[in-house]
């Protein structure tokens, strides 16, 4: 018989606690990771795609605008004053060859480099999406204008701005008639990228280049990364709790095995224990009880006697002349008269009797709740059985018995009493009953 959860239990608890801490510093890292280190970046380059420009003429303004240098694309914009609102503006057509614009939801961050040299603090960036909601074909003023003012005098060494600070130009919004859910930004599908002076530009000379914006975000948003753990831990505590039911399982199965095997040792052990303890109370030569065996009977009459006073008697009986049985034909012959002389006192003993070899060819028996006239009869029926028997073929086997009932919690006086009696009957010719009250 093998068992080893005792090995496998701290093995299997070091696993354990080894995969949590693995896991915890995993969590701890993925949240307060640099986010450069999970992120996407795209670098937007304006000289790859088509440009105009345009200005306030087609909407009463007097504005003028030109290239500088159309292949670089740096353009100039003459502020007019008299016009309400006058503005020149670059425009990127982004379309693909498959009539996509650009999809920038992956990105939060874009930086933006430029040059400008003019008398503003800000130029003005539209992100124009388009989207079904609100596109007209052939109308690219239906295009949803994200918005975002830049300073101007951060774009020489490139300024970074958030994506969630963009907003939708009220104009555009008022004009269209755009429902309220459809007011956000949107940056899906941007099929036109717009460089406009500023909202607060006033007349004057302006020079504008685009020279790239790059665009950076995460490759897992904050929220996704936190349900990614929250969800990783779920697994693993599921996974946790399923491997200790499993493994309490069979655990409880090995235990069961084991048990069951005790039990089947310990049965055997009793058994043996209960022949042991047997043997051990039981006298080798005659069969019957020996002082160890009539112990426990002693006992529980003393107890019956200061619980309740139920009278218990001794009968003490020696055989007689026994020495020089022993002396004239052997300890063989001696013995198997001990033994016969057992036999008969055992059969014509009460069932609720007990009796035992004393020592020698002195024997005791125990007869729980009765009197001394009572005990008197029964070692006189005895005394008779053996002077009738025919034990020996030249020897006359006979024996003396002395009577004493208890009287007082006192086993030793109870012994003197049945030995003085027994004592008594030697004197007295032996082959007698003599019987004795216990003194008080």
């Amino acid at each position: 018989m093998t068992i080893n959860t005792s090995r496998s239990l701290p093995r299997s608890i070091t696993s354990i606690e080894a995969v949590l801490g693995m896991m915890a510093c995993l969590s701890v890292i993925l949240i307060f990771m640099p986010k450069d280190w999970m992120s996407r970046h795209w670098e937007f380059i304006p000289t790859q795609y088509a440009a105009s420009l345009s200005d306030d003429k087609y909407s009463g303004g007097n504005s003028n605008v030109s290239w500088l240098d159309q292949e670089q694309q740096l353009w100039k914009c003459e502020l007019a004053g008299q016009y309400r609102n006058p503005y020149c503006s670059m425009l990127l057509d982004t379309l693909s060859d498959t009539w996509s614009g650009l999809d920038l939801r992956d990105y939060s961050q874009m930086t933006i480099w430029g040059s400008y040299e003019g008398n503003a603090e800000f130029v003005r960036i539209y992100f124009r999406n388009r989207h079904a909601n609100y596109y007209v074909v052939g109308d690219p003023t239906s295009t949803k204008y994200n918005m975002v003012e830049i300073p101007v005098a951060e774009l020489r060494n490139g300024i970074t701005v958030n994506l969630k600070d963009f907003s939708v130009a009220d104009w555009w919004l008022a004009h269209r008639k755009i429902a309220l859910k459809d007011s956000h930004p949107e940056f899906n599908d941007i099929i036109y990228v717009e460089v406009q002076t500023g909202s607060q530009a006033s007349g004057g000379i302006h020079k504008i280049q685009l020279k790239k914006i790059t665009f950076r975000g995460n490759l897992i948003s904050d929220e996704n990364l936190y349900k990614g753990v929250v969800l990783l831990w779920s697994v693993l505590i599921f996974l946790l709790l399923l491997f200790r039911f499993i493994r309490l399982k069979l655990e409880l199965n090995s235990n069961r095995s084991y048990q069951q095997e005790l039990i089947s040792i310990n049965s055997f052990l009793n058994l043996q224990n209960k022949q042991f303890e047997d043997l051990a109370k039981t006298d080798q030569l005659t069969g019957l009880l020996n002082r160890i065996g009539i112990r426990d009977a002693l006992y529980d009459g003393l107890s019956d006697f200061k619980r309740s006073g139920t009278l218990m008697s001794f009968i003490l009986c020696d055989i007689d002349h026994f020495k020089r049985i022993n002396d004239s034909y052997g300890h063989d012959v001696g013995d198997q008269i001990l033994k016969s002389v057992a036999e008969l006192f055992k059969n014509n003993s009460r069932s609720s009797d007990f009796l035992a070899r004393w020592g020698g060819e002195e024997f005791i028996l125990v007869c729980p709740n009765t009197d001394l006239q009572q005990a008197q009869v029964v070692a006189e029926l005895l005394r008779k059985k053996l002077d009738a028997s025919e034990l020996h073929q030249e020897e006359k086997i006979t024996a003396s018995f002395g009577v004493a009932t208890i009287a007082k919690p006192d086993l030793d006086g109870l012994f003197r009493s049945a030995d003085l009696a027994l004592y008594e009957a030697k004197d007295a010719g032996r082959n007698q009953v003599v019987c004795k009250v216990q003194e008080v």
